[in-house]
């Protein structure tokens, strides 16, 4: 199916959409109607990759992550988005077998109108976020192919979670999301002690929410580094000493996400907080 609007006419709408504070009705149905045109280019994506024998989920963006990302990345941002339309692989095998997974998926797709472009993010990280990521392009229209080992995953869902309770900039390497709300509720009619110690307990807070996005990412640099040595492991470049310790650390990296999840708990998710509103995840 091919999209409803060029090139031009997307450029364009996706600048109507950040103009105002609220699109208007007519942009809102515009952009429902490229959606659409991207779920119909997923769902015949999705038959050749199940054909191969994987297992993906899939979605299309919501209009409420577009419009977030519009608003951090410009209106024209929305006539090159490679993500509108994707899917999820998540492997039971080592990198060796996300490697191959890739191969297979990018020549599958070696026929389309563009050739399949691959994106490491191995060789590439953002914030401690791994995976492999093939933007193939079935009827012209890019749909990205996510391919990940067990353990990229479980990171990646952690700080997912992670970034919707203290603020969706982590994920961009900004600090957690300063409370405004909280700031002004603070020294609105208190006493300059009543300031001064709900200051403190502010800046306190968030240095601990600054210290668990600073640990996860440190924690996606673990799994990075234990998976590369694992198969080097595997290869015969290690020895029994080796890989007890690898199940060792492998061991402190369960642990360490149940401690964050486990600390995410007591967190006030953004969607409850004055300074950002909602945001759909």
């Amino acid at each position: 199916m091919a999209l409803p609007f060029s090139k031009t006419q997307i450029t364009k709408l996706g600048e109507r959409l950040i103009k105002d504070a609220e699109p208007s009705d007519d942009d809102l149905t515009a952009l429902s109607q490229l959606l659409l045109a991207y779920d119909d280019t997923l769902a015949s994506a999705l038959e050749v990759v199940r054909g191969l024998g994987f297992d993906p989920t899939s979605r299309v963006k919501n209009t409420g992550t577009i419009l977030e990302k519009l608003a951090r990345h410009g209106g024209s941002w929305l006539k090159s988005i490679q993500d509108l339309a994707g899917m999820r692989i998540v492997l039971d095998g080592d990198r060796r077998a996300q490697d191959e997974a890739v191969r297979i998926i990018v020549q599958a797709f070696s026929e389309a109108e563009r050739e399949p472009k691959t994106i490491d993010r191995r060789a590439q990280p953002s914030q401690g976020y791994r995976a492999v990521h093939v933007i193939v392009y079935p009827d012209g229209i890019p749909v990205e192919v996510q391919v990940r080992t067990k353990w990229q995953h479980e990171w990646a869902d952690m700080f997912e979670k992670l970034a919707d309770l203290i603020g969706r900039g982590i994920r961009y390497g900004e600090p957690p999301a300063h409370w405004k709300d909280a700031v002004e509720y603070l020294m609105e009619g208190k006493t300059p002690e009543q300031v001064a110690a709900g200051r403190r307990l502010y800046d306190a807070s968030y240095r601990v929410h600054e210290v668990m996005a600073e640990s996860a990412v440190a924690l996606g640099d673990l799994i990075d580094e234990l998976e590369e040595v694992e198969v080097e492991a595997s290869e015969g470049h290690g020895n029994d000493d080796l890989a007890a310790a690898i199940q060792e650390l492998w061991g402190d990296v369960r642990e360490a996400l149940a401690v964050l999840r486990e600390r995410m708990n007591d967190i006030t998710p953004v969607s409850q907080r004055g300074d950002l509103g909602s945001v759909s995840p």
